[in-house]
């Protein structure tokens, strides 16, 4: 295959995301047009028409019998049936007529999945002839552009990595952020109407909760801060603990200023609890514009490593 013909392939080929997109979102309305079509035939059976021959029948068949059921009186039952009857042939065409487009568009892609291959088959053989001609200008340029994109997608294995860890990291603060809300808005009920013995349980259950949450998210700081040490970034840290000597006076004596301690402390827990969030949405922010970066050098690396292999004929 010469570069003229090879080109030519490839030319064609450039409609195939659009097929593909276009088969993906096809099959998506097939599915929703099935449900449609059980559904109207559920329907049918709550009424207690009968469905094989409502789905068999034509419509004036199941006109002549639905007059004949009812001697011949065009009733409102007769015409809701009737209807029914027209709406299923509708949504069971729009079915047919949607799988008849399935189809046409297989045809279409089977036969750019062939030439797909076809071009894959021909450039892994002139890859092929690259990597054994270590003696060429071509080799030296092949393998350099093999090093670069090996070097690329492993930054960006460790970018989302840390993108994930990070993501961890927002999930749970958020959680802990959620309790110490409820938690002070209950403290904040303590200390102007003495919420009572219940308002305690349920302020030191969000407490609780949110220290359950604090202590994962200690753990998840340190595994975000080592996945970044791979991309060259810093991350904040967070230790915070809600001091069990307070809960317990507060709990016992139930004095106002052991109540105003413990809003204090949750509003200075909640406080930290921003700021980190805050700072690792910072970080997030970096690192998904390094995975971009990443992503368009490594579409570069590979229009390189295209552009010479699809210039060696062999």
């Amino acid at each position: 295959m010469d570069n003229n013909q090879l080109q030519e392939i490839k030319d064609r080929l450039e409609v195939l995301p659009v097929l593909e997109h276009r088969m993906e979102s096809l099959r998506e309305k097939i599915s929703d047009a099935k449900a449609n079509v059980n559904a109207l035939l559920h329907k049918f059976e709550a009424e207690s028409l009968d469905v094989e021959n409502i789905k068999k029948d034509s419509l004036a068949n199941s006109l002549r019998k639905l007059l004949g059921k009812y001697e011949g009186k065009v009733n409102k039952e007769t015409q809701e049936m009737f209807a029914a009857k027209m709406e299923y042939d509708r949504a069971a065409e729009n079915v047919s007529e949607l799988l008849k487009q399935e189809s046409e568009l297989n045809l279409r892609l089977s036969e750019l999945y062939k030439l797909k291959r076809t071009v894959e088959d021909e450039l892994a053989k002139r890859e092929e002839s690259i990597k054994s001609n270590i003696s060429a200008e071509s080799y030296k340029t092949y393998m350099e552009i093999s090093q670069e994109h090996e070097f690329l997608s492993g930054q960006l294995v460790e970018t989302e990595e840390a993108i994930r860890a990070g993501n961890n990291v927002l999930r749970t603060a958020n959680n802990a952020m959620e309790h110490l809300n409820k938690a002070e808005d209950l403290a904040t009920l303590d200390v102007w109407l003495d919420g009572g013995l219940l308002t305690h349980t349920a302020k030191y259950n969000h407490i609780e909760e949110a220290q359950r949450n604090f202590n994962i998210l200690n753990s998840q700081v340190k595994a975000f801060e080592n996945e970044l040490q791979d991309v060259n970034l810093q991350a904040p840290y967070l230790y915070s603990e809600i001091d069990s000597t307070t809960r317990a006076v507060d709990f016992w004596f139930d004095n106002i200023f052991t109540d105003l301690k413990v809003r204090d402390r949750i509003r200075s827990d909640a406080e930290s609890l921003r700021n980190l969030m805050n700072k690792i949405n910072k970080v997030l922010k970096a690192l998904e514009n390094g995975r971009k970066e990443l992503k368009r050098n490594l579409s570069d690396n590979e229009s390189k490593k295209a552009d010479l292999i699809s210039s060696i004929e062999i």
